[in-house]
């Protein structure tokens, strides 16, 4: 299997554990008013471990993206701040299922929003104006998303937001993955 489908087949089934998941919570997940973090958060029961899974999954995915698309040609300037800022992001994405699940949105969030906006200098500075106004996209349902997270205004729309805003990024990330080239290293000559 090619490494490049990996994080693919890592989403697809963390969207599958999750789906699993929903199925199996107490008393029906409500799609209009619970959120991921629902699932996440519940008291241990069946429908919590699926959606662990799923969350584990999906950030080590989405974290695998952001190590590849750091050593994309294109994104070479600021691999540091990609690799740095998504796995970072990925890595407290995956602890909001703990007892810190704010502080833990808080931090990822930060963190992800740094690698996007280097993803994105580098897509406008390279010319690729199609993932760069895709990228726009997904960056203002993210921040609007946020704001209604942390002003709790409009709250109602937030569970859709939420969900619209981790499916947009999941396609624009893996189609950033899948169209940029790698920089391959130098191989060393026999001494």
């Amino acid at each position: 299997m090619p490494y490049k489908l990996l994080s693919i087949i890592g989403i697809l089934v963390a969207i599958s554990c999750l789906g699993v998941a929903t199925t199996m919570y107490p008393g029906g997940f409500d799609w209009n008013k619970d959120y991921i973090s629902t699932l996440l958060r519940s008291h241990a029961g069946a429908a919590r471990n699926p959606a662990v899974v799923g969350l584990l999954l999906f950030c080590a995915s989405v974290g695998l993206v952001f190590d590849r698309l750091a050593r994309a040609t294109e994104f070479s300037k600021r691999s540091s701040l990609v690799r740095i800022g998504g796995i970072g992001s990925m890595v407290y994405a995956s602890l909001t299922f703990t007892p810190m699940h704010d502080l833990m949105v808080t931090i990822s969030f930060g963190l992800f929003l740094a690698a996007v906006l280097a993803l994105l200098r580098s897509l406008q500075a390279s010319g690729h104006i199609g993932f760069f106004v895709g990228g726009c996209v997904c960056l203002a349902v993210l921040v609007a998303s946020a704001a209604v997270y942390y002003t709790g205004i409009y709250v109602s729309i937030l569970p859709w937001a939420q969900r619209v805003s981790f499916a947009l990024f999941a396609i624009w990330l893996v189609a950033l993955d899948r169209s940029f080239p790698r920089i391959r290293l130098p191989v060393s000559e026999p001494t």
